[in-house]
């Protein structure tokens, strides 16, 4: 293999590796600074704001995240989304809602201090929720602290028909 293919493969296998690496969606944090952010956040195949979130469909959000302590065993997800300046809490239902039962990649808990995992979280979007823009703001919460949060970010997503 030549010198110049060698170069060639090395600037693609970057330039792809470039691309994966901004494939995140972009957040922010929660208003609580004291939240810590999530790793990396995934909503759909968005990288650029607002996301969009599908009337009728489910949404996927992959969110990894560090655990804070050893032995945890009892993580649940909160939802909020703030439309026209209301900020309403978005019901989930218990399977949706508990982390430990949605990790992927083969982890389970308990999750010891440290470890990296990432919790899948499948959003319905209501056929009734309004077109504009919201705001999301997902918080993981320790059930087995006085709902310490784990991590919380927010990011901007706009609603539309599928």
């Amino acid at each position: 293999m030549s010198t110049s293919q060698v170069f060639l493969y090395a600037c693609l296998i970057f330039g792809l590796m470039l691309t994966l690496a901004s494939a995140d969606t972009p957040i922010r944090k929660c208003a609580n600074a004291k939240s810590p952010l999530p790793l990396m956040v995934q909503i759909n195949d968005c990288n650029a704001l607002p996301c969009e979130l599908l009337k009728g469909q489910e949404s996927s959000i992959a969110i990894q995240f560090v655990a804070t302590r050893n032995a945890m065993h009892q993580l649940t997800a909160k939802v909020y989304l703030t439309s026209l300046g209301v900020t309403i809490p978005y019901e989930l239902d218990a399977q949706r809602s508990n982390v430990c039962e949605n990790l992927l990649h083969g982890a389970y808990c308990p999750l010891d201090a440290g470890e990296d995992v990432t919790y899948r979280l499948r959003l319905p979007v209501a056929s009734s929720q309004p077109e504009v823009p919201t705001r999301l703001q997902v918080t993981l919460h320790d059930s087995e602290r006085g709902n310490e949060v784990v991590a919380c970010f927010m990011t901007d997503t706009r609603v539309r028909k599928a």
